[in-house]
Formats: C-alpha cells, structure tokens, sequence
C-alpha cells in the first residue's frame, strides 16, 4: 500500500484551488465590467466572453469537486488518493479548451492587423502552433484519464506533456511578437521639429498615438510572459517531480491567467481611450493666436467729427484635435472664445 504524501500531493493541490478562486472572482468582475462598459460591442464578442465565463465556471466547479473527493470524501483512503478522479482530468481539458480560445482570438486580431498580402500566411502560421497546442493537450488530457494512478502519469513526459508545454509556449510567443511588431509598424513616423504651428499640431498627435502604441506592446509582453512562464514551469514540475501535484495547482491557475487577459484586454479600451482624451486637453489645446489689432484705424465720413476713430478688435481663437471614431488622424476643430463674437 503506498504512503501518499499529502503536503506535496493535496496540499499543493489545494494551494493552487485558493489562488484559482481569487482569480475567478477578478474574471467575474471583468466579465461583469466589460458588458457593463462595453454594450455597443458586436454580438460574437459578448458570447465569446460570455463563453469564456462559462468555461471559467466550470473549471472552478470541476476543481472543488476534485478537492472534496480527495480532501473530504476519500481522505484516509490510499487507493483513492493515488488515482485521479474524473473531475480533475476534465479541469485539465476545459483550461486547455480555454487556452485555445484566447490564442485564436489574438490570432484573428493579428489577421485584422496585418497586411492583405501577409495576414492569410501568417495568421495560418501562428494558426498551425494553436492547433498543435489544442492537438497535444487533448492527448495529455485523453492519456491521463488512461493511466489514472498518479505515479503512471511520468510515462506521458516525453511525447505528450513536453510537447503540450513546448507548443503552448510557442503559440503565445509567436502572438506576442507579432503582435508587437504589427503595432510598432503603425507608430507614427517622426515630424521634425519646426517652428509652423501645423508641424507642432502634427507632432503631439503623433507623440501621443506612439504612447499609446508602446502601452499596447507592453500588454502585449506582459501577456505572454505571464502564460508562457506558468506553462514552463508546470513542465518543469511535472518532470522534476511527478509524484507531487504541484503541476496541478499551476494548471488550474494558467487558465485564469487567460480568460482574464482576454478580459484585460477588452477593458483596458475604456481606459485608454480616457487616456488619449485628457493627454489631447491637457497636451493639444493651446492659443493658436490672439489678435489685438489696436493700431488699425477706420476714417470717418466727415472731416468735422474729428478726423479718425480708433476701435478695438479682439479676436482670440483655439486650436484643439478631436478624434475622429474609426480613423486614425486628428482634425483641426477651431472655437471662438468669446461666444462666436470676433
């Protein structure tokens, strides 16, 4: 009868439960916020959150049920606890249908990104390590619910579990980079400085569509290395020491991990965009010029009344840029300040 050890087994194990409950209730409230904020999004974005909500769900569902069989119902039972139940396999295949999902979606994005001529070749190209994620995982997963004993599981490291690490790691790091490449070939091109006004527009538009390009390289970055740093060290576990279940608790992490950069990623619009707008007021609204032509003089029609009158003009306008939905350039909108009277 083998002795189980229950601080590396389920005790990780219920380590890694906690932290997927935190992060449950941060996707629940994204989830929230974004059909909140976001009510004018097309149909197929609110039921891929709605879907990716669900799947969330059912993962924490799964995993508590995982724990009570083992920490509640079977605790004391050494047979039991040495074999996966068939929640916990499920869990693994439902944060691998949930990794996918999130991939694919970055992956269409990339395809509404790039060029006519490359986005068909590239997206298929990133498309092929997605697929080869989903195909590798679901043989883990399928292989697991075959071996069932927990001390088999070492059996599947080389042509099942290494190659679902390696192809998860890839696929996010191929969106990562191209990612961030398609979004600095957008950044603005450099305006020399000058002393035309126009060119001084010019310029804190592109300073400020540059920012907001480099914020969403880092997202980009930080993205992918949160993933791509769990899955490696969920392999790194399972091959150092597959008698434990530490490689457990990190998987029912990692797919927290995705549903709420997905979520991150549709919210942080609101943000950003708030950000573009007060940079535009606070960096772009400026006196193009003010006019006081006080010297200017208007001759009258009768010499008797003193020869000329002086009458003051005051004009003073403003220059701001206003964002136009759906383009990407800024248009000059000029106000008077004085109720329209010049």
């Amino acid at each position: 009868m083998a002795v189980v050890d229950i601080s590396n087994t389920f005790g990780a194990g219920f380590i890694g439960g906690m932290v997927t409950a935190i992060l449950y209730g941060i996707t629940t409230l994204q989830t929230y916020l974004y059909y909140v904020y976001y009510p004018r999004d097309s149909k197929n974005l609110k039921v891929l959150v709605a879907i990716v909500w669900v799947i969330d769900t059912l993962h924490v569902c799964l995993m508590c049920h995982a724990l009570y069989h083992y920490l509640v119902s079977s605790f004391g039972d050494p047979d039991a606890l040495n074999t996966g139940v068939w929640s916990l396999f499920t869990s693994i295949g439902l944060n691998l249908c949930m990794a996918v999902l999130v991939q694919t979606y970055f992956a269409f994005q990339i395809l509404y990104l790039s060029r006519s001529s490359i986005r068909w070749w590239l997206t298929g190209f990133i498309m092929l390590f997605v697929v080869a994620h989903f195909g590798f995982g679901l043989e883990t997963v399928v292989l697991m619910f075959i071996k069932k004993e927990f001390s088999a599981l070492s059996q599947i490291t080389l042509y099942a579990a290494t190659p679902f690490s390696v192809t998860t790691v890839l696929s996010d790091v191929l969106i990562a980079v191209t990612l961030c490449v398609l979004l600095y070939d957008n950044r603005s091109p450099v305006v020399e400085r000058s002393q035309s006004r126009t060119t001084g527009i010019a310029e804190m538009i592109n300073n400020r569509t540059n920012a907001l390009v480099n914020t969403l390289i880092v997202y980009a970055i930080n993205r992918c290395l949160l993933t791509s740093a769990v899955a490696v060290a969920e392999v790194i576990v399972f091959v150092i020491i597959p008698g434990s279940l530490w490689f457990i608790a990190m998987d029912f992490v990692i797919g927290k991990l995705y549903a709420n950069s997905l979520l991150a990623s549709l919210n942080s619009r609101c943000a950003l965009r708030g950000r573009t707008l007060h940079n535009q007021n606070d960096s772009t609204s400026f006196h193009v010029n003010t006019i006081n032509p006080s010297g200017l003089h208007s001759s009258s029609d009768g010499d008797s009344g003193g020869g000329t009158q002086s009458k003051e003009v005051t004009a003073s306008t403003r220059a701001r840029v206003k964002t136009v939905p759906g383009r990407d350039t800024g248009i000059l909108e000029t106000d008077n300040l004085d109720r329209g009277e010049v």
